[in-house]
């Protein structure tokens, strides 16, 4: 069964059952009977950043037609488990958002529908940026150096409509982590959750950086071509468990196979399917970190068939098998 509701329903039909202010954390758990229930965990940092938690888990499939618009704000959301597909009118077509993923947007003016599936729990971690107060202190110099859309943000006072995913690196991942297992509490908390968000903020300019160097590279390559290059890298990661060989990947994209294979390298300095390879084994740590899945639970979802050649190509990347490793991640919980 699918439910369908707008945001105002959505308002409407919430009932919270649990709310908690103290300090610089406010804590919410709301339900929608036989629907689902949610959990928001949210702190104000400092002048115009704010880090949250969300987590949702579904009884029934859902669609929810957003009818709210954002303010003038720009937000990172890194995905910890389960699959949300949002269609941002106007803006983007259906993109999955899921495990390993995150987005960097600004959605002010834009309507979304989202389709919700109820077969795992859907949790996120989200940092709100409000530009003109969080780059107020950056003088024009340091400001040159930050996405184009936000400098016109500071500059201008709003944010045009933007979209951009990306894969969580090991370095966001372990700073992930370190939120979610932050060990303080009161003032040394806010400082320590502060420091990490300002580490996400740097790590994401540091990618959206490489990526802009990768565009320019190529003076005699037509940038649509690149387009189509990280085009063939999205399919392959939205396909895990059964990509598409080379031949069609290129019939994919509107490339020659030749092309394709010798662009790919190029751009990501690795094969298509080596790229795929430690992709899936980065994803399968990322998830047995979070320890919701049992290890071959894990193997399935990232694409192995063979459990063996999975703890195999595992323990030769990492050191460790999959069981060691997922034994040790709740050791240190």
């Amino acid at each position: 069964m699918t439910n369908i509701f707008t945001e105002t329903d959505w308002d409407e039909l919430c009932e919270q059952n649990f709310y908690q202010s103290q300090g610089f954390e406010v804590i919410e758990q709301r339900k929608i009977p036989d629907i689902c229930n949610t959990y928001d965990w949210c702190a104000q940092l400092r002048g115009g950043l704010s880090l949250s938690i969300h987590e949702v888990e579904l009884i029934n499939d859902l669609v929810c037609i957003c009818d709210h618009l954002d303010d003038y704000q720009f937000g990172l959301s890194f995905f910890l488990s389960g699959k949300v597909r949002i269609e941002r009118h106007g803006l983007t077509d259906k993109t999955d958002e899921s495990v390993g993923k995150y987005y960097s947007e600004c959605n002010f003016d834009i309507k979304e529908t989202e389709w919700w599936n109820a077969e795992e729990k859907f949790s996120r971690i989200y940092l709100k940026i409000e530009p003109q107060q969080f780059f107020q202190s950056f003088g024009e110099e340091d400001l040159e150096q930050i996405p184009i859309f936000l400098r016109q943000a500071v500059i201008g006072g709003k944010i045009q409509p933007y979209y951009h995913q990306g894969e969580i690196t090991q370095q966001m991942w372990l700073v992930l982590c370190n939120i979610l297992q932050c060990p303080y509490q009161g003032l040394m908390k806010r400082m320590y959750l502060e420091s990490q968000a300002m580490e996400l903020i740097t790590l994401y300019f540091q990618q959206f950086q490489e990526q802009e160097i990768h565009y320019h590279s190529f003076p005699g390559r037509k940038l649509r071509d690149v387009d189509r290059i990280y085009q063939a890298k999205d399919i392959l990661l939205s396909n895990l468990e059964n990509p598409p060989s080379l031949i069609e990947l290129a019939r994919q994209v509107g490339l020659n196979e030749f092309k394709l294979k010798r662009g790919f390298r190029q751009v990501f300095r690795t094969s298509a399917f080596k790229y795929l390879h430690d992709y899936r084994l980065e994803k399968a740590r990322q998830l047995l970190t979070l320890g919701e899945m049992k290890v071959e639970e894990v193997a399935l979802r990232v694409g192995f068939d063979s459990r063996s050649y999975f703890a195999s190509a595992f323990r030769k990347k990492f050191g460790l098998n999959p069981k060691q490793y997922f034994q040790h991640c709740q050791k240190s919980l």
